[in-house]
């Protein structure tokens, strides 16, 4: 039986996500922090360049470290997601169905899928994912040609979804947050711009008070 989750999802409004299998302490600092000071978001571990296990490893040992409140998500297939003590899975790489995932997570759990296009968008909802990052919203190396806000719009519009949460990736900094809200979608996914930042924990902040996630 899946327990009821100690955080709410549908208040969330900000994703980080690891790049890679990151120096654990200092992920965990700045996570642990940031969330003291009241930001809210959920964590995405992906780190497809490293060994399965080791990927499994990491996540578990974020899990043990971590608040409950803060939702972790695997970027993998759905079964090493919960091994590792994941709340969700993301199932880029086409690693697993939507309807697999669910059959691990069941139906309240988070399961987002990648999506670049309006079909992936309304395939996701009809599949019954909880979630889709739309990308790349800005320029982002290696992720093709950029949406840009009106981009993302016109696609968010074209899908015509109803139930479905739709995350922008890609390229994103903190003054970026308002117009893909205001572009329809339901929060922003950050990677380098947190982990790269000078204070990663301030940028996380940051990023959830632009967001309206902060307490």
């Amino acid at each position: 039986m899946v327990s009821e989750p100690a955080h709410d999802l549908e208040a969330l409004r900000v994703v980080v996500v690891t790049d890679g299998v990151q120096d654990v302490h200092a992920t965990v600092a700045t996570l642990s922090e940031a969330h003291l000071l009241g930001a809210r978001f959920a964590l995405v571990v992906r780190a497809y360049d490293a060994p399965l296990d080791a990927q499994c490893t990491f996540a578990r040992t974020l899990r043990d470290a971590l608040t409950a409140q803060i939702p972790i998500v695997f970027a993998g297939p759905p079964k090493v997601a919960r091994a590792a003590g994941a709340d969700g899975v993301h199932l880029g790489r086409h690693v697993a169905t939507v309807a697999e995932a669910r059959e691990v997570f069941g139906p309240g759990a988070w399961v987002s899928v990648p999506a670049h296009t309006p079909s992936d968008i309304a395939a996701a909802e009809r599949e019954g994912a909880y979630a889709a990052f739309v990308s790349p919203v800005l320029p982002s190396p290696g992720k093709g040609v950029p949406l840009g806000f009106s981009g993302l719009l016109c696609m968010l519009r074209a899908a015509e979804v109803t139930r479905l949460r739709c995350f922008a990736l890609g390229g994103l900094g903190q003054n970026d947050v308002g117009p893909c809200l205001g572009a329809g979608a339901h929060g922003v996914a950050v990677i380098r711009s947190v982990w790269n930042a000078p204070n990663p924990v301030e940028a996380l902040v940051k990023f959830s008070e632009a967001a309206g996630a902060k307490r």
